[in-house]
């Protein structure tokens, strides 16, 4: 069976926009979210302000937060050393297994969760392939790697 063109529920600028009160909307309970050029630059090393701010906000309104990234493991390290999240590197995204592992750590439905990422072929095609709701965001940034600069330009070909 052919694969169709990955599908997100909603777009938005930033993970910023991203609230509360959209997750309620939509009945989401927890958040799986990607790291490099969704929440921050690619590789850069700590949380900014901006990320500290969203993940307060998710904590005080009880939602948890997991990041996924298919980076190593250092790079994941680095960055969520004084954070209070779940975390997963070297996920293999699109592959569904940390997604999967995700859920039962939050301890979340599937259809409670939303996968937030940057990319079409890697995020969003892991979120349909689970069965659970994606946002796509604008990436962060234009430090990507050559493969991920040819991947967003064959995403921006795609008609959503």
């Amino acid at each position: 069976m052919k694969e169709s063109y990955p599908k997100y529920l909603r777009a938005f600028n930033s993970f910023k926009d991203i609230t509360p009160n959209i997750l309620k909307e939509y009945d989401i309970r927890g958040i799986l979210v990607d790291l490099d050029d969704t929440l921050v630059t690619h590789n850069y090393p700590i949380p900014n302000e901006d990320v500290l701010l969203w993940l307060k906000q998710m904590k005080q309104e009880g939602i948890p937060v997991c990041i996924i990234s298919n980076n190593q493991k250092k790079r994941m390290m680095s960055f969520i050393k004084n954070l209070d999240v779940g975390y997963f590197y070297n996920s293999f995204k699109p592959r569904t297994h940390v997604v999967e592992s995700a859920l039962g750590v939050m301890n979340i439905n599937r259809e409670n969760a939303v996968l937030i990422g940057d990319q079409l072929f890697t995020d969003i095609r892991a979120a349909n392939r689970a069965n659970i709701k994606s946002f796509l965001v604008k990436p962060v940034g234009t430090k990507s790697t050559l493969f991920i600069k040819i991947k967003r330009y064959i995403e921006r070909k795609i008609p959503i």
